[in-house]
């Protein structure tokens, strides 16, 4: 069977502006994509390193949820801390971004690729240094296990076109508006996952509550996706858990457009 290998951070959260304000709560990408994509019923790995401090109650209910945690490995020092701020409809500020000690934290606990994969499987690779992102598809392409690679506005201004060529390898991107309009400037939202899918991958545009747009590779199919309706109580992962809402999908067969629209429902799920 197909799984679905998560590559990403774990992170203790401070939140703002939502129900959760105030208190630390479990967070990081990989964490969110996780759920998601064993929400949808999918078989999944997480490969990640938790901080000494990272409580081992929330290790242990990912592993009661069925999370595999064999790729999940002790670190020396604290877990990376991010601090989310939440204003009016999608505007979000993430302070961690300018702590130099978030950017030691982020070098300390890079997670490990897994080196041993099945055709059929999904990568679903969160935002990460370069350098373990081209790790991750070195080590997929052997086996013709699929790479679906998010980003975050801290990793798209650092290695912008870096980031832009290692694209064309994955099978799709999945950038918020914020990240594609960093990595192109100067092309508008829709020319801009146009060009991106044109190097050779599906572009998944990820519009908050506008729902997506994406583009499929080759072809230049594209379609327009408006967002579920869901009650809004914490935005916090949502982008992450769609993407794992992605690979899930995509482990069990469906096609890439099909496959958003369970992505999206991930999103809805996650918010709510």
């Amino acid at each position: 069977m197909a799984r679905v290998h998560v590559v990403g951070y774990l992170s203790i959260d401070r939140i703002e502006g939502t129900v959760v304000a105030g208190r630390a709560v479990t967070g990081g990408a990989a964490l969110y994509a996780a759920l998601a994509a064993r929400a949808a019923g999918a078989e999944v790995a997480l490969h990640a390193v938790a901080g000494e401090d990272f409580p081992k109650a929330w290790l242990d209910r990912l592993d009661a949820l069925g999370v595999d945690l064999a790729g999940v490995v002790p670190g020396a020092g604290p877990t990376r801390r991010a601090h989310l701020t939440y204003a009016s409809g999608d505007a979000r500020r993430s302070d961690h971004h300018a702590e130099a000690i978030w950017w030691a934290r982020t070098q300390a606990l890079a997670p490990t690729p897994p080196d041993t994969l099945a055709a059929g499987d999904i990568v679903a690779l969160m935002p990460v240094p370069l350098t373990v992102a081209r790790t991750a598809v070195a080590r997929a392409a052997p086996s013709g296990a699929r790479v679906v690679m998010d980003t975050s506005a801290a990793f798209a201004t650092a290695d912008g076109a870096a980031l832009l060529a290692l694209a064309a390898r994955v099978h799709t991107f999945a950038p918020s508006l914020e990240e594609t309009r960093l990595l192109l400037p100067a092309r508008d939202d829709d020319s801009a996952a146009r060009h991106i899918a044109a190097s050779g991958c599906n572009v998944f545009q990820k519009r908050g509550s506008a729902g997506a747009f994406a583009v499929a590779a080759g072809s230049g199919a594209e379609t327009r996706f408006g967002a579920p309706a869901a009650e809004m109580r914490d935005p916090t992962g949502a982008g992450d858990a769609t993407l794992g809402g992605l690979a899930a999908a995509l482990a069990a067969g469906d096609d890439f457009f099909a496959a958003i629209n369970a992505a999206l429902a991930s999103g809805a799920r996650c918010v709510g």
